[in-house]
């Protein structure tokens, strides 16, 4: 009896994890990802049913000897609101 327990216990956990990777990744709205693409002055794709802007805000080279650049992000829904996202910092290459 205590193994169909620690079954039962260990299939609801495991459920109650998946359900909580798939709501999380169905939350997370991302733009694209620009490391490697040669710090474009602005970049958007849309996803996640809107339109991602990323607009280059500053370009520098770290301690590292590497290129990065800061991009101001926002997202902009169907309905026309747009969503100010914060500065995302990628690496240039």
């Amino acid at each position: 009896m205590r193994f169909r327990t620690a079954a039962k216990a260990a299939t609801t956990l495991a459920i109650a994890g998946g359900l909580t990777v798939a709501v999380a990744g169905v939350a997370f709205a991302a733009p694209t990802n620009l490391t490697g693409k040669g710090c474009p002055s602005s970049y958007v794709n849309n996803a996640d049913g809107g339109t991602w802007t990323q607009t280059l805000t500053k370009k520098f080279i770290a301690p590292n000897g590497f290129q990065y650049g800061d991009y101001k992000v926002t997202f902009r829904t169907p309905a026309g609101s747009l969503s100010n996202e914060g500065i995302k910092e990628y690496r240039c290459y």
